[in-house]
């Protein structure tokens, strides 16, 4: 807080020198959103599939720590649990922050806010990129599988 005032300015968080004025310099010209390259679109399909596994991971040693020898069904079961934590974060993202968790930690997002009605269409596009381990993002532009999915493009920067 300021001490002339009783309010947090503007730009508190800012890591640019503020200079006398006490803010930050406005840009010029706002270039817009711009459209990530094909290796993040790929690298956010790769950041799924490690947020699925890890999940996965941590049941298994979950059960190890309880002292027992994961089976079989312990390793089906550790998949689904990495499953459904996927896709219900992802769900929970989508419509909250337009992104997968995914996408998020690749710093790319939709433009535009989904439609609810969309949101299963975009967790499937997402796990088509999951399971071609990212291949599905060579498609670009208007043939993208995500983009098709959410009716919005897709931009740098998370939302």
């Amino acid at each position: 807080m300021t001490v002339d005032r009783n309010t947090m300015p503007g730009d508190w968080d800012a890591l640019v020198d503020r200079g006398e004025g006490g803010s930050r310099p406005t840009p010029t010209t706002d270039p817009g959103p711009l459209e990530p390259p094909t290796l993040t679109v790929m690298a956010s399909a790769w950041a799924d599939l490690v947020g699925i596994l890890a999940v996965c991971t941590g049941a298994l040693v979950a059960i190890l720590l309880l002292g027992e020898r994961p089976a079989l069904p312990a390793f089906v079961w550790a998949a689904a649990l990495g499953f459904v934590w996927w896709a219900f974060a992802a769900a929970v993202l989508v419509v909250v922050r337009q992104a997968t968790p995914g996408m998020l930690l690749a710093g790319v997002s939709f433009s535009e806010p989904i439609e609810p009605r969309r949101v299963g269409w975009v967790l499937t596009a997402a796990l088509i990129g999951v399971v071609t381990l990212g291949l599905s993002g060579i498609l670009r532009g208007r043939n993208s599988i995500l983009r098709l999915a959410a009716s919005s493009e897709i931009v740098n920067g998370a939302a």
